[in-house]
């Protein structure tokens, strides 16, 4: 692992299953239907699958920066934003990059992107080494 500039956040892949979109809409309260409720989804709203939620992919992007850190640090901040939809069946990768050190903090791009390349969420992270 190493922290300089333009290093790489090692890529993780998750692939969510319904019964994962299922328990994350149940234990975050995000209870829009186009989660967890196909039919619904693809009937009434016109998707073509259930919709992996965005902040289901915003913990990708912890757990990505988390084996990244391995127990070396913590994540003081994150926020990130949705590009594009990602449906069930895309599988995500999630990495990202250092852009910037100081003494006490590393700041990291992150993404989540399909496996063809749409870009589905990016955001910014700032970590901190344990000390």
């Amino acid at each position: 692992m190493t922290d300089t500039v333009g290093s790489e956040i090692p890529v993780r892949r998750f692939e969510a299953s319904a019964v994962d979109l299922f328990m994350f809409s149940a234990a975050s309260w995000l209870l829009h239907r186009i989660h967890y409720d196909r039919p619904f989804t693809t009937d009434h709203d016109g998707h073509p699958e259930l919709l992996i939620h965005g902040p289901l992919q915003g913990v990708y992007l912890v757990q990505t920066i988390e084996a990244w850190l391995d127990g070396r640090g913590r994540i003081d901040s994150i926020s990130y934003r949705h590009l594009a939809p990602a449906y069930l069946g895309d599988v995500l990768e999630c990495g990202g990059e250092v852009t910037n050190t100081d003494d006490s903090i590393v700041e990291i791009d992150v993404f989540a992107r399909k496996e063809d390349g749409t870009v589905t969420t990016t955001g910014k992270a700032g970590v901190r080494w344990q000390t």
